[in-house]
């Protein structure tokens, strides 16, 4: 997971549905521990009203994470968090070939609901999708190769 070797998975990475807490290499230092929460990323469709949703992984601080890990169970949608959002989606690639990693804000839930994130203030095609929306022919374009 997250470009974590197979052999190394079971000793480094801890996941459910909705969190993943990925551990550096044997030696490698504790600090490197990356936390992941699983969110919801919206773009809205013209004409319709239930947006795009894509089922995403965002970075937390330990902080963040484990306040979300506690309170999971409960309303905490007056809460929420800064994160990265590593855009691995075919359709995003930035015009140089690579993926971008994207700064956002992840706005928890209430109660059984997982958090919706909002970009930040870019100009990739993802953050003005998000922001603008996109037509339903765009939104069959990136769904299709996902359902392959």
């Amino acid at each position: 997971m997250f470009d974590v070797p197979e052999d190394e998975r079971e000793q480094r990475v801890f996941a459910t549905d909705d969190l993943c807490i990925i551990r550096p290499p044997e030696g490698g230092d504790e600090r490197d521990t990356s936390y992941w929460i699983r969110v919801i990323l919206e773009i809205p469709i013209h004409g319709t009203e239930e947006p795009f949703c894509w089922g995403v992984w965002v970075s937390q601080s330990k902080e963040a994470f484990e306040r979300y890990r506690k309170t999971y169970d409960q309303d905490q949608s007056d809460d929420g968090s800064f994160g990265w959002l590593p855009v691995h989606m075919a359709h995003y690639r930035n015009p140089d070939g690579t993926w971008p990693m994207l700064e956002c804000d992840a706005e928890w839930g209430g109660k059984g609901q997982r958090p919706k994130i909002t970009l930040r203030g870019c100009e990739s095609q993802i953050c003005r999708d998000q922001r603008d929306g996109i037509s339903w022919d765009e939104a069959m374009q990136i769904a299709t190769p996902l359902m392959h």
